[in-house]
Order: structure tokens, then sequence, then C-alpha cells
């Protein structure tokens, strides 16, 4: 374990800035935090939860997976040191779960691969709930992370404790204004810290009597109905979301004999994304398309699909807080769980 001096974590970022492309919090003309390329002038530790999770840094919403050039077909496979500082536990969980699904028993998707083998996360542990919308503990991802991290900072005031998750991380430690820190009194005030985060952070009974209820198959069609015919099929529930992991892919010409094939987010909520070659479509309806997918986040899950078998949703709110028409997790669990 390591203490590092809050005045000196600037010095740290520029560092590792020359190691790493370094992704971090900071503040834009139009008021709002969002994760960039580290800027001195910019960065910040005055922010909450971010508008995106950094899903993105490994399955970024549009990339380029073919090139056709010269009568020549060129598989496009990217990835580079990156490290994301900053990033809360929900979202290390979101990440993990994306890149589980996109490795299944003997099939890897190369793409999210080889970025992700590049990717340092380090963890800004939450000293409490970054919003009202926030109910990680209920699912198990936060507000600080178990694994999954190269390195956890944990603020103490003026100073930060410092714990690695991996060989990785720690050697980014091992010298410099990093000091030593006795290991038991480093602890005893991590696990001071973590009792009164996730105390601070309200528990949803809901949850899990609405999961129960959707295990039994006891939840009235009427629920998925009511939110169908509110739902204005926008997709931003599912593009704020850190764990949906929908795409399609597209190809286009660039110019005579030439083109790209594209990967992009795509939404189960859209009406074309299950629609069949035959012009069929299993989930014809909003309701449908609604209750699928709120069934991927609660219901359907297991070892393989999801990392340590958790939720396949993380808590984070994100659904609830940017969906226009108010139907995220947080108003389907209670509706599920009200109605009778």
């Amino acid at each position: 374990m390591k203490i590092l001096a809050k005045k000196d974590l600037l010095n740290v970022l520029k560092n590792w800035s020359g190691s790493y492309d370094v992704f971090a919090p900071g503040i834009k003309e139009t008021g709002d935090t969002i994760f960039d390329c580290f800027d001195e002038s910019t960065f910040t530790l005055d922010y909450g939860k971010p508008p995106l999770p950094q899903k993105s840094e490994v399955f970024p919403q549009n990339e380029i997976i073919f090139e056709l050039k010269n009568g020549e077909y060129r598989e496009v496979i990217t990835g580079n040191e990156k490290m994301i500082f900053g990033m809360r536990a929900c979202d290390v969980m979101g990440m993990r779960q994306a890149s589980s699904f996109m490795t299944r028993g003997d099939v890897t998707d190369p793409y999210c691969k080889s970025k992700e083998e590049g990717v340092l996360k380090v963890i800004m542990a939450c000293a409490g709930p970054q919003s009202e919308t926030c109910f990680c503990t209920t699912v198990g991802s936060g507000p600080f992370a178990e694994k999954g991290f190269d390195l956890q900072f944990y603020d103490m005031g003026d100073e930060f404790l410092v714990e690695a998750g991996s060989e990785r991380g720690g050697n980014l430690i091992v010298k410099g204004p990093f000091l030593e820190i006795d290991d038991a009194e480093a602890r005893t005030r991590i696990d001071e810290f973590k009792i009164k985060a996730s105390n601070s952070v309200e528990e949803m009974p809901a949850l899990k009597e609405a999961m129960n209820r959707l295990r039994d198959g006891s939840v009235s069609e009427e629920v998925w109905e009511h939110f169908g015919r509110k739902c204005i099929v926008c997709g931003g529930c599912a593009f704020v979301c850190p764990t949906c992991t929908c795409f399609n892919v597209s190809d286009y010409v660039t110019k005579p004999g030439e083109g790209l094939r594209v990967r992009s987010w795509d939404a189960c909520l859209f009406g074309g994304f299950t629609r069949e070659t035959s012009g069929h479509n299993p989930r014809g309806s909003q309701a449908l398309r609604l209750k699928r997918r709120h069934e991927h986040k609660l219901l359907y899950y297991n070892e393989t699909d999801i990392q340590d078998g958790l939720c396949g949703c993380v808590g984070c709110g994100r659904c609830s807080d940017y969906c226009p028409v108010h139907i995220g997790t947080l108003e389907v669990v209670k509706a599920i769980a009200e109605a009778r």
C-alpha cells in the first residue's frame, strides 16, 4: 500500500502521460465534466458520475474493422497503451461485463480484446453516491472495486491511499512521490472509508423483488405496455449504459474499388434490431422490446455472460438520469415491484 500527497497528483499524471495516453476528468467550456485526454488546465477532482461510461475505450461507438483497398481486404485491429484515471467502480464493472460478453468460450472479439489489453484502469473510489440515482451497493458494483482494476485511489483529504490491483499497477507506484505506509494502518483507514461509503448509498429492495418476479414470470404485461406507449425510441438508455453491447455492421464505398466495414453501437429498442430477412420481427412491439431489454439487465445472467454472475445492471442510474420520458431501470423496477 502507498500514500500520495494530493498536491503531487498533477505531476504524477504528467509523468504517466509520457508513457501512456492518459484520459482523465476535465471541465469543458460548457461546464460539463467529461473524460478526455489529460489536460492540466482543465483537470478536476471535483466530478461525479460522468455522462458516459468509459466502455467506449474498448468498444467504440464507431470503429472500422475491415477495409478494402487495391482489391485486398485488410482487417483493422488497433490498440495502444492507454490509462483511464479516475474511473468509478461501477464503470469498471461495466467494462468488465462488456469485455466478458465479447469473449465467450473459444470465440474472442479481436477488436475489443486488442484495446482492452492496453488499458490501465485507475479507479477513484466513491466516498458516497454520485447522485440520487446511484444504487451500486444493491447490485454489488461499488462504491469501490474489489477487483478488475490496476490502481485504486481512496481520497483521505489532503492525501490518497493507493492500492495496487495488478502487477502493472504496482509498477507505477514503486517510486517517486508515492511513499510507503504501514499496511495494517492503511487497511484500517480503507476499511473505515468503505463502511462509510457503502452505508451512504441507499439500498433498493425493490430491485431484488423485481428480479424475483421476472424470474417467476409474474410481471403483468400491462407494465410493459405502459412503458411501450411512453418510449420515444431514442436509444439513449442503451448508449449511456456501461454494459450494453448491441452493435450493427455496415459497409461503405469510399471510392470505386475501395470501401470500409464499420461496426457501430445499436440498440435492442430499435424496431429494426431484431427484424429478420423475411420481414418478420419476433419483438414487433415497443412493449416487447422494452421487456427484453430489462430481462437482459435483470434476469438473464450467469457466470459466462456476466463477470462473477452479478446483475447485468451496474446500478449507475444513467438510464434514469437521461431518459427524456423516465423509463430507466429505477422506474421500471418500481413499476414491477408495485404492480399487482
